[in-house]
């Protein structure tokens, strides 16, 4: 399994752990059946989601000495079974929490930016990698920092951005790692969304990650005639005054940070990165 794949395996298992109807004496069989998977990628200097940091506390324990116990009677394992579920429960609430705030910081910051232009060119492009791979958590946040820089310093494709929003997810399909990407450009200047859309997504798959990329373009006119029958575009061009255009937009760009997505967080990551960001509004850019 790659790194993604047994993070994910290992949640899975803990979460089938914390169920009241577990019994507690195939915990050991079933735990060792990941132990060699998890012993290969896990690394001290990460930062894990609660469930895989409690089966990772329960592996150097079993891995300083395999005839170790894990548990030495039922009451023992439940009381193990209530601390990591309350554990839990306190990690997704903090998540989504943390979700809101995010959300409420994009909206302000996005209306901050329909208030300074008149036209604004709403590009969304989804960045992962090819289907046969999957590098490590480590590789996707150095991938992630050469995008972000680029789009910072307004590289080449990014000179006319004028906001962007990011956020890292794990899950889906591939249960691999994967960017929700809205980079936001002057619309007075531009007006080539499907464009831009895939010269972001040829600039990730083919500089960034050197071909082992892959990306959904959110911009093409198919999807966006979709939107539109369904009374839902938010991407492309939206200008101000267009109560319509700027309600969908919202919603469009509320997607990168919903509280509701409660199951696609980084189950590692390296300590104290962050899994959303945005730009900071200019005061002095040009209306």
């Amino acid at each position: 399994m790659t790194e993604a794949q047994t993070l994910l395996a290992i949640e899975n298992f803990m979460k089938r752990v914390i169920k009241p109807n577990y019994y507690w004496r195939d915990f050991e069989e079933d735990f060792d059946e990941l132990l060699h998977d998890a012993d290969a990628i896990y690394n001290p200097r990460y930062q894990y989601a609660s469930l895989v940091q409690a089966y990772f506390d329960l592996l150097l324990k079993r891995m300083r000495d395999r005839e170790y116990r894990l548990f030495e009677n039922r009451q023992e394992f439940k009381d193990y079974q209530l601390r990591t579920e309350k554990l839990h429960k306190k990690f997704i609430y903090g998540f989504q929490r943390n979700n809101k705030r995010n959300h409420d910081n994009l909206e302000e910051y996005f209306l901050d930016l329909v208030e300074r232009h008149r036209k604004l060119l709403l590009v969304r492009v989804d960045l992962h990698y090819a289907t046969d791979l999957c590098p490590s958590v480590k590789q996707f946040d150095r991938d992630i920092e050469k995008l972000v820089k680029r789009i910072q310093d307004k590289d080449t494709i990014f000179k006319g951005q004028v906001g962007y929003a990011y956020r890292l997810e794990q899950g889906g399909k591939s249960r691999g790692y994967h960017c929700h990407l809205l980079v936001i450009y002057n619309g007075s200047k531009h007006c080539k969304d499907s464009h831009f859309a895939g010269e972001i997504g040829t600039l990730w798959q083919d500089r960034i990650t050197s071909g082992d990329g892959a990306y959904y373009i959110c911009n093409t006119a198919k999807n966006k005639r979709e939107y539109q029958l369904a009374g839902r575009l938010g991407i492309g061009m939206i200008e101000r005054g267009d109560a319509s255009a700027e309600y969908n937009a919202l919603m469009a760009i509320g997607y990168l940070a919903s509280p509701e997505k409660d199951n696609q967080y980084l189950r590692g990551k390296l300590s104290g990165k962050r899994e959303f960001g945005k730009g900071q509004n200019d005061r002095d850019e040009d209306r």
